[in-house]
């Protein structure tokens, strides 16, 4: 399968919403000041790669008004929809570029290069994350969400009885034809989304997509938190750290050395200790490395999400504290628990 065959169907299904005026997702602008000690990006250049029909892309703007954003997709009607959506949402710190990773050459760098959903529809993900990396400015950072190979399983099930009994060279839309058939229909709520991305429940054109971006997608790859430091081995970042998992209970940001409040606003935190009633199992998880704690958060909660943050330089400096909290074994770059 090459990145046409994975475009085609995003032209015909531009996701995640084919209207103008459909609501923007707040997901990523309102985890950043988790994230970042920066509150306000003031002359930030962001990158959304592959930021579909803008709906990421454009809440991050609205919310960040200071800073500069480039949203950059394969998907020509994705582009057009996103453009429409800026309009109608009155944003203009956003430039939208048609072109594919790794193609495409923005010919600049950025402070914070985002990729939600995309590296792992990829036929090669590890050149989609060089492309990133190429990308990102000296004291930069990368924010990746990736589909989670243990909590993804069933529905890589169902994808793959989707495509066994779809008709030979059907349509997307024979796809489709097959989803209804057998019953399936996503829920957001497997990611943690009582309602929807948005909190409303989606359209029937919208629940179309989600549809047929879970199970009719040529190219997915799921992948695990251990996977992460093989993947960016070699690659110009210094770190790599656990950012956030999404998975059937809930959303939550891990924050693996305790660096961060019990509670702030609602906020959930996720410690691999206390996803366990026994003292004993609690005191032997709390005796594992970061990547095996990570290992106990993914078996216990099954996520079907997840997210890290990779960077170079100065680009740790400017995350909160409790990323360096989650800090991977990653090259010669700082280790788990060294600030």
């Amino acid at each position: 399968m090459t990145t046409s065959d994975v475009t085609s169907l995003y032209e015909e299904f531009p996701f995640p919403s084919p209207a103008e005026d459909a609501p923007l997702m707040d997901m990523i602008a309102d985890q950043l000041p988790f994230v970042l000690r920066d509150s306000e990006l003031e002359g930030w250049e962001v990158l959304d790669a592959g930021c579909g029909t803008g709906s990421i892309l454009l809440a991050l703007a609205r919310r960040y008004p200071r800073a500069r954003f480039t949203g950059v997709d394969a998907c020509r009607r994705s582009i057009e929809v996103a453009r429409r959506s800026a309009e109608w949402y009155g944003i203009t710190n956003v430039e939208l570029v048609h072109g594919s990773m790794p193609e495409l050459d923005l010919r600049r760098r950025f402070d914070l290069v985002v990729c939600c959903g995309v590296l792992h529809h990829l036929p090669s993900p590890r050149a989609g994350l060089q492309w990133l990396t190429e990308h990102m400015a000296d004291d930069g950072l990368i924010h990746l969400w990736l589909y989670g190979a243990v909590g993804e399983h069933s529905r890589m099930l169902d994808r793959e009885l989707v495509q066994l009994l779809t008709p030979p060279g059907g349509s997307h839309k024979d796809g489709l034809a097959t989803i209804r058939d057998l019953g399936l229909q996503l829920s957001l709520a497997d990611y943690g989304f009582p309602a929807g991305w948005t909190g409303t429940p989606l359209s029937a054109a919208e629940q179309d997509v989600a549809d047929a971006d879970a199970y009719l997608n040529p190219v997915v790859e799921p992948m695990r938190f251990a996977d992460m430091p093989e993947l960016f081995a070699g690659l110009p970042v210094t770190w790599l750290a656990a950012d956030r998992v999404y998975h059937p209970g809930g959303i939550g940001l891990v924050d693996l050395a305790g660096r961060q409040a019990e509670t702030d606003g609602g906020t959930v935190f996720v410690r691999p200790e206390d996803l366990f009633d026994r003292p004993g199992l609690q005191d032997r998880v709390r005796e594992l490395g970061n990547l095996d704690r990570l290992r106990a958060i993914e078996l216990r909660l099954r996520p079907t999400g997840f997210e890290v943050i990779a960077g170079r330089g100065a680009g740790l400096d400017r995350c909160v504290p409790r990323i360096a909290g989650n800090l991977l074994p990653f090259g010669d770059g700082p280790g788990p628990g060294v600030r």
